[in-house]
C-alpha cells in the first residue's frame, strides 16, 4: 500500500459489488480494503486507519445504522457513505445524515460512487446527495 494514497474501507455482502468497487477505487488512486460484515468492518476500523468508509445499508449481521452508531460510540470521525440498493429517499438521507453519514448513494451506480468518494476526500468539499431522490428532488431542495 502506498502511504500517500487515501485508504477506503468498503463493507458490502455482495461479492460482485466488492470486486467492482475495489477495482474502480484502486484505478482512481485509492487503497481499498473490502469486507462482508459489520463485525469485520468494525474490527478493521479499530485496528487500522481509514480515510473513508463505504457501508451497504444492509449487511448480514447489522444494518448501517448500527455500524454508524458503533463508529460514533468509538469516537471514530472517519467520513462514511451509505450505499443503498436503489435511489435514496429524503427520509433516508435525513436519517443517515443525523447518524453521521456524509452521503448516501445507490450502490449500483459505481462510477458515481467513485466521484462522490473523490469529492469527499480529494476536493475537501462536503458532498451533496449524489443521486436524485425517488420523488425527483435533490438535497439542494431540502
Amino acid at each position: 500500500m502506498n502511504p500517500s494514497r487515501k485508504r477506503i474501507l468498503v463493507a458490502d455482502c455482495h461479492e460482485d459489488v466488492l470486486i467492482i468497487l475495489e477495482r474502480l477505487l484502486e484505478d482512481a488512486g485509492f487503497d481499498t480494503t473490502t469486507v462482508w460484515t459489520a463485525e469485520e468492518a468494525l474490527k478493521l476500523v479499530d485496528s487500522h486507519s481509514f480515510d473513508l468508509v463505504l457501508v451497504n445499508e444492509y449487511l448480514p449481521d447489522a444494518g448501517c445504522e448500527e455500524v454508524l452508531n458503533a463508529l460514533r460510540k468509538r469516537g471514530v470521525q472517519t467520513p462514511c457513505i451509505v450505499m443503498q440498493p436503489s435511489a435514496p429517499e429524503i427520509v433516508d438521507f435525513t436519517r443517515f445524515k443525523a447518524l453521521g453519514a456524509k452521503e448516501i448513494v445507490c450502490k449500483h451506480c459505481f462510477r458515481q460512487i467513485v466521484e462522490v468518494v473523490r469529492e469527499c476526500l480529494l476536493c475537501g468539499r462536503e458532498p451533496i446527495l449524489a443521486a436524485c431522490m425517488r420523488d425527483g428532488r435533490t438535497a439542494e431542495s431540502l
